[in-house]
């Protein structure tokens, strides 16, 4: 899916959601999602050829763990930007700053093994 078809679902789909709000306010949300998910599977499309592209530069450096958990931590990423974005959109910030913070920590407690590595690492060059 090129960035124009991607720009064009988001502004018909932002009109049609202007649109229902006017009429039917409870029939907006629903919209939303789904073009949220559209465009979310359109991101993963073109996720997977980078993922192809990265692991095949992280595999000439033997950084197998490193590239899983660095994908790991953008996916993880990208799904609570989207879901604390659709949280806000329904007046939800509270909810969508759990979401935000969740991630975070998620995000954190997956880097923790690296993190250990390094100071592994670190302190052999020490000695």
């Amino acid at each position: 899916m090129s960035i124009l078809q991607v720009a064009g679902i988001a502004l018909l789909a932002a009109m049609v959601i202007l649109l229902l709000r006017e009429m039917r306010a409870a029939a907006a949300p629903p919209v939303r999602l789904v073009t949220t998910l559209v465009l979310f599977g359109a991101a993963l499309g073109l996720y997977a050829p980078l993922l192809t592209r990265v692991r095949t530069l992280f595999a000439l450096g033997d950084g197998g763990a490193l590239v899983t958990a660095v994908l790991r931590a953008v996916g993880i990423g990208m799904v609570c930007e989207f879901s604390a974005a659709f949280c806000r959109d329904l007046g939800e910030n509270t909810i969508a700053e759990g979401v935000l913070l969740f991630g975070r920590l998620e995000i954190l407690l997956l880097a923790m093994p690296l993190v250990d590595d390094l100071i592994q690492i670190v302190g052999e060059l020490l000695k």
